[in-house]
């Protein structure tokens, strides 16, 4: 059974969670503030982190989202391992099921000079497109209670038929 862990928390406490974490190197950061959008592997930065309006951390291990209430951030843990820092709330997948889902993100739009993680998974020369692979868990009924963002990675394109 995953954990799920959440508080509402004062911007410095934020991030000072953050700062203390223990995120592995291929946790990836998605982030926006009203003057910056980051999607690159994590690397923590204070000024923008307090400055975000909502984000997500997120590996194989777990997600860590956040979203700007007032004066405030409402921080939400889901994954493997104990959070600490925030309130303990995962009598709340008791029961769940898991599931997961690939999303593929397109590049339309982009501009090819910006370091977004997308780089590192692309190749003009393949014909494999990068997804995002999101968990949800379900309850006795298939309906989502809870989802993550889980990771990133690849699948093959298929040629459409009626080209």
């Amino acid at each position: 059974m995953p954990f799920l862990h959440a508080n509402d928390l004062l911007i410095n406490d934020f991030t000072e969670l953050v700062r203390n974490a223990s995120f592995p190197d291929d946790a990836i950061l998605m982030a926006f503030s009203p003057a910056d959008a980051r999607f690159a592997l994590f690397e923590f930065d204070e000024p923008f982190l307090s400055e975000t309006d909502q984000g997500r951390i997120f590996s194989p291990n777990g997600e860590l989202k956040w979203r700007r209430t007032g004066h405030k951030m409402r921080v939400v843990y889901l994954g493997n391992d104990l959070f600490d820092g925030l309130e303990e709330h995962s009598e709340e997948m008791v029961g769940l099921t898991s599931e997961q889902s690939e999303f593929i993100l397109w590049r339309i739009g982009i501009d090819k000079n910006t370091k977004w993680i997308y780089k590192k998974f692309s190749d003009k020369k393949s014909d494999k497109k990068v997804v995002l692979i999101v968990e949800k868990w379900l309850d006795s009924s298939g309906l989502p209670r809870f989802s993550r963002y889980h990771s990133l990675g690849t699948i093959k394109e298929e040629k459409n038929a009626a080209k």
